[in-house]
């Protein structure tokens, strides 16, 4: 279990691609949309087109879960920060929802159940956050 209870702030083993990368590749999935729509529009063949924009949309999905789970963490840091624990720990869960191999949302909702007094529930959480790789 965490020997203090502190909130992890930092996550270096968490990947993810940079916001600014994702706003580039997304820019390309709707170029590649826009080409695919004038050649329907135009009653060209454009099943080539759709699929290349399916596919492109596909790998992206991944990379926006993660921003969002990312958010999610962040905003459970704050909530905890400002003793709001209950909001923090919905906040946690909701990132681990996400994507449940986030380490240090695991450690942070170990710490906010260590303050709730639930000390089994924050074992488990350490436990699994320790599993994944993060250590404080």
């Amino acid at each position: 279990m965490p020997k203090d209870s502190k909130i992890g702030k930092m996550d270096l083993e968490h990947k993810t691609i940079r916001i600014e990368e994702l706003s580039d590749r997304v820019k390309v999935a709707i170029d590649l949309y826009n080409v695919a729509q004038r050649r329907f529009e135009k009653g060209l063949e454009s099943i080539r087109e759709w699929e290349n924009i399916i596919r492109v949309l596909n790998m992206e999905i991944k990379n926006i879960e993660r921003f969002i789970a990312i958010a999610h963490h962040n905003m459970g840091v704050v909530q905890a920060q400002k003793n709001n624990l209950e909001q923090a720990r919905e906040e946690f869960e909701a990132a681990l929802e996400i994507d449940p191999e986030y380490a240090i949302a695991y450690f942070n909702l170990a710490v906010v159940f260590k303050k709730l007094g639930r000390l089994d529930k924050a074992k488990e959480f350490y436990q699994k956050a320790k599993a994944l790789g993060y250590e404080p």
